[in-house]
């Protein structure tokens, strides 16, 4: 009985100092870790170091700007337009339906929404009758266009112009 005792015992010991080694390993440390980027500032720090977006006066008014050259074919076009007023999209309130609907972009002389965005991917790919709510928070993909400086150098080809296509 006294050696199951001791065995039991000893057994207890390894286990329990195995754990404290481990948990010990897990601790986090107090250190500061430096982590840098093209944000050049503390990444707790608010929007207020961002780079600001400043456009020629006055803002681009919609239908009165070119729009910028896609990168590639399935680049999503960019917003030629100032966006003052009309972001943050929320649930039940985007401002680029009022112009960009099919129904009201033909009338209006702007880019339509495509039929893609009226494919609803949830329901096995069924073409619906308004925008799909993947869909509906339009600056997920799409971003206004603007001259900015370059913090980070663009070395990007398409492979069209490296095989000499234009």
């Amino acid at each position: 009985m006294k050696k199951i005792a001791l065995i039991s015992a000893a057994a207890a010991l390894i286990v329990f100092s195995g754990c404290s080694q481990q948990q010990s390993a897990n601790k986090v440390s107090n250190k500061t870790v430096q982590v840098t980027g093209i944000r050049k500032s503390d990444l707790n720090a608010g929007s207020e170091n961002l780079p600001v977006v400043k456009y020629n006066a006055p803002a681009p008014i919609p239908g009165q700007v070119k729009p910028y050259e896609k990168s590639f074919v399935t680049a999503p076009p960019m917003i030629p337009h100032s966006v003052d007023g009309m972001v943050p999209i929320k649930a039940g309130k985007n401002m680029c339906l009022n112009c960009h609907l099919p129904q009201n972009a033909k009338a209006l002389g702007v880019t339509p929404i495509p039929e893609s965005h009226f494919i609803d991917n949830f329901k096995g790919g069924k073409k619906i009758k308004k925008l799909a709510g993947s869909r509906y928070f339009c600056t997920t993909c799409h971003t206004p266009q603007a001259s900015v400086p370059v913090a980070v150098e663009n070395k990007f080809e398409s492979l069209k112009s490296q095989a000499g296509v234009k």
